[in-house]
């Protein structure tokens, strides 16, 4: 147990990092979680621009690009991790 303690003691900075990355990741998770299974805009994001019922919202290393389609009803939406497509329900 003391040498856990004095591990932690000394590096600091890899703890407050490790912390920060898990905040983001859980911030994430809790946007990804209200546009994919609650159909709602991302609470942790901005609005950078909507048209025509289309919205794009950007976090913090995140974004997402959402529509309502008109003629089928359903919510859709891409999502982008540093500019990267993770997952996208878009019809063509």
């Amino acid at each position: 147990m003391r040498g856990i303690k004095v591990f932690l003691g000394r590096h600091k900075f890899i703890n407050v990092v490790v912390c920060v990355i898990c905040v983001w990741i859980m911030i994430g998770c809790y946007d990804f979680y209200r546009v994919d299974v609650k159909n709602d805009r991302p609470a942790c994001c901005y609005e950078v621009s909507l048209v025509d019922g289309a919205g794009h919202y950007v976090g913090a290393g995140y974004s997402f690009d959402t529509y309502a389609n008109p003629s089928s009803g359903e919510y859709e939406y891409a999502f982008y991790v540093f500019g990267n497509l993770v997952k996208s329900t878009f019809t063509n």
